[in-house]
């Protein structure tokens, strides 16, 4: 039996939650003892790792620099439950928690950072510096996808340190037919008989949902019938909402705030887009693809080797938001269309990124297989 650490930062739930979520639920329970540290901040998440069975340690952790008092225990808990491997995620938790694992005497440390672009560019020479540094007490890092491995292996980071898994969704969660689209639309305050453009993300610098909005004017240049929901909460809201009323879309874009399992509200729209300047393995296109629904969304990072272009959606370059709006158009204005993309990108869900998939290359990870 092995006892696994897990450890992540972030300000609310996210798809960090969701990745490390889904690993408390499913490493196998006979050959892993699970314990989580987590942001004491976010209640409602820790009751949901605590529903996994797995041990649960609520920390006062800043993004970057840890407290004394969190620092201490940590490590008391790597020395005292005798950890065989911490497994940490998120660059902000990297920094810190690799460090105070290394000093504890951790036996394996894995490091999944998700994303490795960080928002002030002008420290990106930093970031780089640090992460090939701590790349030296680091057993593992994982990749969520192939174009960031091979960024870290450019940086200076050793290949064989380095390997890809991408993130992987339980699809019986995503049983089409199994939500009236049009009844979810109304309870949205939705048209239901208007096509509906959906993202769902944190309104923040990376996902950003002013390019959305942008777009949003251009394409009801050419289909005043389409509507807009935008599903989340983030520091850019009331950029979002001035935007919204300057543009005069008021009655065409919601903002619909945070939803506790935002991805149930996806059967009611046509399309789902993502706008972001950067990305790892975004889940909402994985549970966009699940729910066999057509995806716009930005060429960057992992988003590419999730949308094939054409096939399981259309994509357009970061900031573009004339090509954004041109590639919604031609999916709402082409039923068809949009309903082939939606079944490919179902098929290639089940094909790539099953949850299964996903927990059986991280545990090999865990015992040093090398064919993870």
């Amino acid at each position: 039996m092995l006892n696994v650490l897990l450890i992540y930062y972030e300000p609310q739930p996210s798809g960090q939650t969701t990745h490390v979520l889904s690993l408390a639920q499913g490493l196998d329970r006979s050959r892993y003892n699970v314990t989580v540290v987590l942001p004491a901040n976010l209640q409602h998440t820790v009751q949901a790792f605590r529903q996994t069975g797995a041990t649960v340690v609520p920390l006062p952790l800043r993004k970057v620099v840890w407290s004394p008092s969190a620092v201490s225990t940590v490590t008391r808990r790597i020395r005292r439950q005798n950890i065989d491997i911490v497994h940490v995620h998120s660059q902000e938790a990297g920094l810190m928690a690799r460090i105070v694992a290394w000093m504890a005497g951790a036996r394996r440390i894995i490091y999944t950072p998700q994303t490795i672009d960080i928002r002030q560019t002008r420290w990106r020479w930093l970031y780089v510096l640090i992460e090939r540094t701590l790349a030296s007490v680091t057993d593992t890092i994982i990749s969520v996808n192939e174009a960031d491995r091979n960024r870290l292996i450019r940086w200076g980071i050793p290949p064989s340190k380095v390997v890809t898994i991408p993130n992987g969704i339980a699809l019986d969660a995503f049983a089409e037919g199994s939500v009236d689209a049009r009844d979810l639309r109304r309870t949205l305050g939705l048209d239901e008989n208007r096509p509906v453009v959906m993202q769902v993300g944190r309104l923040s610098a990376q996902k950003n949902p002013l390019a959305f909005v942008e777009g949003a004017a251009r394409v009801v240049r050419d289909r005043p019938d389409v509507q807009f929901a935008l599903v989340g909460e983030g520091p850019l809201r009331e950029a979002v909402a001035e935007r919204i009323r300057t543009l005069d879309l008021d009655r065409r874009v919601r903002l619909l705030g945070w939803r506790e399992a935002a991805f149930r509200l996806m059967p009611a729209a046509d399309v789902v887009s993502l706008t972001s300047r950067w990305e790892g393995t975004p889940y909402t296109l994985l549970e966009a693809m699940a729910w066999s629904r057509p995806v716009v969304a930005t060429a960057v990072n992992g988003c590419p080797e999730i949308v094939l272009d054409g096939i399981t959606g259309l994509l357009a370059p970061p900031g573009d938001v004339e090509a954004w709006a041109r590639c919604v158009v031609r999916l709402v204005s082409d039923p068809a269309l949009s309903a082939r993309m939606g079944q490919q990108g179902r098929r290639r869900m089940e094909a790539c990124f099953s949850l299964p998939a996903m927990i059986e290359c991280v545990e090999k990870v865990y015992v040093g297989d090398p064919e993870a």
